[in-house]
């Protein structure tokens, strides 16, 4: 399952690159901006539904249609070339993907057991991120060779291939009847995360390096090449580095074996991505920039797998499609608030005090967060189940068995 998931995400870099080319040559920055818009926005408007899907089918049945409809999509792309054809399967595309990625991340803990949930969620980033890098790096080749169509078709054949994984995989995940038929069950999922203490204070620290790590995204580019004065194979380079830093970070998460290391993980990932941010923007030479960019990606690979695992092992199974869909619809609607906070940010302030500024605001995030993770701990014993009993109730039945601990481990 998991070279197959990587190998999709190496087909998405090749489209997205590929669909990049098409519609800068017809429209400019703004079919450019639209078609960033229609990659983000889908995930966010399905962040009820896609849970709500994954938990009330089998996994089976999601995994195969959505892949399906995926593979559809990419075939779609392959052979229309207006504007809005092309925004419209792109829509359709990451719909699929909005119900895929949930499906699958709920199904993980059935088929290697709760114990390995946070080695195979690391080892599963860091595949992801050999295979993003891979792809970024044949996509334009594939386009120079066969033109976009020829990409967009790879994209699609690699959905085939998951629907094909998913079909044999013989773990299923199969609901019992009724279980998203309670009330409130399209917001079960952001009910049930709040409702843990300990997730109430990570998952906030995500949406933060969110917010800087794409606001910076937007400006990065003008940093390395007008203000350090590197050209497009130097700004490739920086990337490079810092997706290997990523692919180590998630590596290196993955062998934690408990909740409390895990939260040390996110903190230390948020303030090695805000003080890496400064030190980038004050910058005057590459080796500096270089060092700040590996430490950036590996900050980055950390929390998403520390915060990944928090969010799949504290959840209860019921509701686990929800909880996910919840976590990947806010992270991209907070990235795309970033988008227009960087532009902003970017043309007042210029790209090394957006640097300097956002990193020192995520470092500070950082800081609070440790605090608060802190004086959670220090809670007596009697008092947090309590506390966490009270938001479940108020989430409803699926989020009853929360972990209410923030000490708790699960041991690997």
């Amino acid at each position: 399952m998991l070279p197959a998931r990587a190998l999709s995400y190496a087909g998405d870099s090749i489209a997205l690159i590929a669909l990049m080319l098409r519609v800068s040559g017809d429209g400019g920055p703004g079919a450019i901006t639209a078609l960033l818009l229609a990659f983000a926005v889908p995930t966010v408007v399905m962040i009820p539904f896609a849970g709500r899907i994954v938990d009330g089918y089998d996994s089976r049945t999601v995994l195969v249609w959505s892949s399906l409809l995926q593979a559809a999509a990419g075939v779609g792309l392959a052979f229309c070339h207006g504007l809005a054809a092309t925004l419209a399967l792109v829509c359709v595309l990451q719909v699929g993907q909005a119900v895929a990625g949930p499906a699958w991340g709920a199904l993980i803990p059935r088929i290697v057991g709760e114990d390995l949930v946070g080695r195979t969620t690391g080892t599963s980033q860091a595949l992801i991120g050999v295979a993003t890098l891979a792809g970024s790096a044949v996509g334009g080749v594939l386009v120079g060779w066969s033109g976009d169509r020829g990409a967009l078709l790879v994209d699609a054949s690699t959905f085939l291939g998951l629907a094909l994984v998913a079909r044999v995989v013989r773990t299923r995940r199969s609901p019992e009847p009724g279980a998203v038929r309670e009330r409130g069950a399209l917001m079960a999922g952001l009910r049930s995360m709040f409702a843990d203490p300990l997730l109430r204070i990570l998952v906030p620290a995500l949406w933060v390096f969110v917010l800087v790590g794409e606001a910076v995204n937007v400006v990065e580019v003008f940093l390395i090449t007008d203000e350090i004065g590197l050209g497009p194979s130097g700004y490739g380079g920086v990337l490079a580095a810092q997706g290997a830093g990523a692919i180590a970070g998630a590596w290196f998460t993955g062998r934690l074996r408990t909740d409390k290391a895990r939260s040390h993980a996110v903190l230390t990932g948020t303030a090695a991505i805000g003080v890496s941010c400064v030190l980038m923007g004050l910058a005057g030479g590459v080796v500096p920039l270089v060092i700040g960019a590996v430490a950036v990606g590996f900050g980055s690979g950390m929390l998403n797998a520390a915060t990944s695992t928090l969010v799949v092992t504290r959840s209860a199974e019921l509701v686990r499609g929800r909880v996910i869909a919840a976590l990947g619809g806010t992270a991209r609607a907070f990235s795309l608030l970033a988008l227009l906070l960087g532009g902003l940010a970017g043309s007042v302030l210029g790209p090394r005090a957006t640097f300097v500024t956002g990193g020192t605001g995520c470092a500070v995030a950082a800081v609070v967060a440790g605090v608060l993770v802190i004086r959670a701990g220090r809670r007596p014993a009697g008092g947090r189940p309590g506390e966490a009993e009270q938001g479940a109730a108020e989430a409803g039945p699926p989020s009853a068995v929360l972990m209410d601990s923030v000490e708790r481990g699960v041991s690997h």
